[in-house]
């Protein structure tokens, strides 16, 4: 995919060769790093844009609006550029950088002040251990849903991340699921739970190319355990602020959803039918799982390869912004599912239903293993219909038809098992 940065000084954006924007082959999460290295810029000032043909757009900038004496080009009126997308798109972001003008739902991290605001209470938040922060913070994503920042200290780096409104209470379910399995979470060095900051010690093995063998089936066993002992510990996970998503809040969600979805519209009638005939057998189907004999405890909710960190010796579940109580069997068929079916994802499913089993030798738990896809589709549908919902609309093509994509999979999952 191609990536266009903009460049944006005093109302002006950089262009280079041709009058065009400096452009790159973007790199999977990398994006940003890359778009703020090929100009020198230093933030994100506004959410990336995704043009009519696919590409994007970075908006970028410098902290404290200085002129980059370095860049190579002209700087010129948005208005001036041919590609009339491109000047109509950097046109808005220009206009409401302004205080008075910036959309109500955009995030704390393109909002003034809040690069300054976070590394006073980093400051704070490190002085306990003795360290300092030795540069400005280094963005390393920023889209509609958190971001996440690299911090310079004495000795190498820490890292903050804050997710948007909607997961606030990010730091709040992190910090208890941290009391109950501390060697299973990132390591925290402070929250704030007010804004929803979080500062982490960095952990080896994060990125997926840099796990050590067997990280999912060193998952499946390990989060079985943790979710059992987790059991006796629901009424304090909830008192903690964790949600209550269990049959009950899923199947009303689902249904209404199917009523008044964020995106009903991107189905055709023929399509909206069928899914809507498949329901009641699909909450047939979910209470099923439910009362199959394996009890709510904590659910990682968003549970993957790609928010596992896996050493070979220690194992960290980050991205808590999903984090609830709920069917635990949710987690192995959300793993799985990303996995996609093979002799692996058998052996990871049997290791984690034999700690249930020998937990709860009275439950089903291989029909419980059978329906927890379909459990973990209607649970995760209605996760991202009250994202969508929560986003602003220039990010909306961030998430944009998952809801109707997970929808259209419903008939076919429940004909399989019915």
């Amino acid at each position: 995919m191609v990536d266009h940065v903009a460049l944006l000084q005093d109302g002006l954006v950089l262009v280079g060769d041709h009058a065009a924007l400096p452009s790159f082959e973007a790199a999977g999460d990398l994006e940003l790093a890359q778009a703020l290295a090929l100009v020198g810029a230093e933030i994100p000032l506004a959410p990336t844009v995704r043009l009519p043909d696919g590409s994007r757009v970075h908006v970028v900038g410098t902290r404290d609006g200085a002129e980059r004496a370095d860049a190579r080009g002209a700087f010129v009126a948005p208005a001036t550029l041919a590609d009339g997308a491109v000047a109509a798109a950097l046109a808005q972001a220009v206009a409401e950088l302004a205080p008075a003008r910036t959309p109500a739902g955009r995030p704390d991290w393109y909002r003034p002040g809040w690069y300054e605001a976070i590394e006073a209470w980093i400051d704070g938040a490190l002085l306990p251990s003795g360290r300092r922060r030795t540069g400005p913070i280094e963005p390393v994503k920023a889209w509609s849903v958190s971001a996440v920042a690299r911090v310079p200290v004495e000795g190498g780096a820490v890292w903050v991340k804050q997710p948007c409104a909607h997961f606030h209470a990010e730091a709040r379910i992190h910090r208890a699921v941290a009391v109950l399995v501390p060697e299973l979470v990132p390591q925290l060095i402070a929250t704030e739970v007010d804004r929803g900051w979080l500062l982490m010690e960095p952990m080896a093995g994060v990125e997926e190319a840099q796990h050590a063998a067997g990280a999912a089936l060193q998952v499946a066993g390990r989060w079985a355990e943790a979710q059992i002992a987790a059991v006796d510990q629901v009424p304090a996970l909830l008192a903690a602020g964790l949600a209550h998503r269990g049959l009950t809040e899923t199947l009303i969600a689902f249904h209404s959803l199917l009523e008044h979805g964020s995106e009903l519209a991107l189905l055709d009638a023929e399509e909206l039918e069928t899914i809507r005939a498949s329901a009641d057998r699909a909450a047939e189907l979910v209470q099923e799982l439910w009362q199959a004999g394996i009890p709510d405890t904590l659910v990682h909710g968003d549970l993957h390869l790609d928010n596992v960190a896996w050493d070979g010796e220690t194992l960290r579940l980050f991205d808590w912004t999903d984090g609830c109580v709920s069917h635990p069997f949710l987690d192995i068929a959300h793993l799985t599912r990303f996995m996609g079916v093979s002799d692996e994802t058998a052996a990871i499913e049997a290791a984690y239903a034999s700690r249930w089993r020998a937990a709860f030798p009275e439950a089903d738990t291989g029909r419980a293993l059978e329906l927890a896809p379909l459990a973990d589709l209607v649970f995760q549908v209605v996760t991202f219909d009250a994202i969508v919902r929560a986003t602003e609309p220039v990010s909306a093509w961030e998430l944009g038809g998952v809801v109707a994509k997970k929808l259209r999979q419903l008939p076919t999952m429940v004909a399989a098992l019915s």
